[in-house]
């Protein structure tokens, strides 16, 4: 079963999510922020990943793409001029690697030298054929809205147990990857289209830094979920983590909308993703 994700999450982008897994931390200066929206995972041939960045005190100047720690690409905002906000599309040529799960690191910089870090997972899919074994998600296209974690954070190993008496106060650097754990019932320009009124099911990890390494999050942490349709943003009854991280959410809806699952720590680091979704009054 082939998966269709994406992208802000956090997708997976640990969807992770990608589920992949969209994050949202604070960033290393306040004066520059990054968003990344349109990629998804699993991703084939060239990728484009639209990179929107945006500084308050300087003119911005490029964008750079690393890969599993080795620099990939890197693309100027305003070549000819200055700008303080822009959105441009940065390639990645996913056949210069392996079909796996791969961490990107995307950088904006401004002339201050002041930069912004988007950190997403994404798998690599272009050899495996249109089948999947049965192991695996299907997952959605999404959107993230992260302004990353500091570089010289340790993103670690994520562990198979909880963290050992931590919660929202402690869960350092949280990075959350949310992905559709059930196939669609097709994907249309990107986004889901999912059954009007049928059960979906949700599912991801929540991790955080403990003593420099990424570990599960504790279980019972609260996960909140809103909705936004059109203008309008509501709150939905919260999911919580369980064992190792694992997280499980089992929604319904009637229209299309974005869904946004986030978590928030004591110290209002935040971290979520966004899904997306389109809804069929019926298959066809």
């Amino acid at each position: 079963m082939k998966r269709f994700l994406r992208i802000g999450t956090t997708a997976l982008v640990g969807a992770s999510a990608i589920a992949l897994s969209a994050l949202i931390a604070a960033p290393a200066r306040a004066d520059v922020t990054a968003r990344l929206d349109g990629w998804h995972s699993p991703a084939e041939k060239t990728l484009d990943l639209l990179v929107t960045g945006n500084s308050t005190d300087a003119s911005l100047t490029s964008v750079s793409l690393v890969v599993d720690g080795v620099a990939d690409s890197s693309v100027p905002f305003c070549p000819n001029a200055e700008c303080n906000t822009k959105q441009v599309a940065l390639p990645f040529d996913t056949t210069k690697y392996s079909d796996a799960v791969h961490h990107l690191a995307i950088t904006v910089s401004d002339a201050n030298g002041a930069h912004a870090v988007i950190n997403s997972d994404v798998e690599v899919w272009n050899h495996r054929g249109n089948n999947c074994s049965p192991s695996c998600q299907s997952t959605l296209s999404i959107g993230s809205d992260p302004t990353a974690e500091s570089p010289s954070q340790n993103p670690g190993g994520g562990g198979g147990g909880g963290v050992e008496g931590a919660g929202e106060s402690s869960c350092k650097s949280p990075r959350l990857s949310m992905s559709l754990a059930q196939r669609p019932l097709r994907v249309s320009h990107g986004v889901p289209v999912l059954l009007k009124n049928k059960s979906y099911r949700f599912t991801g990890r929540l991790t955080c830094i403990v003593k420099n390494k990424r570990q599960s999050a504790p279980k019972g942490s609260r996960i909140e979920v809103r909705n936004t349709v059109g203008r309008k943003t509501v709150r939905k009854p919260s999911g919580k983590v369980g064992n190792g991280g694992k997280i499980t959410v089992v929604l319904k809806y009637a229209s299309s909308r974005t869904i946004e699952f986030r978590f928030t720590n004591a110290d209002g680091k935040t971290s979520k993703v966004r899904i997306k979704v389109q809804i069929a009054q019926r298959k066809s």
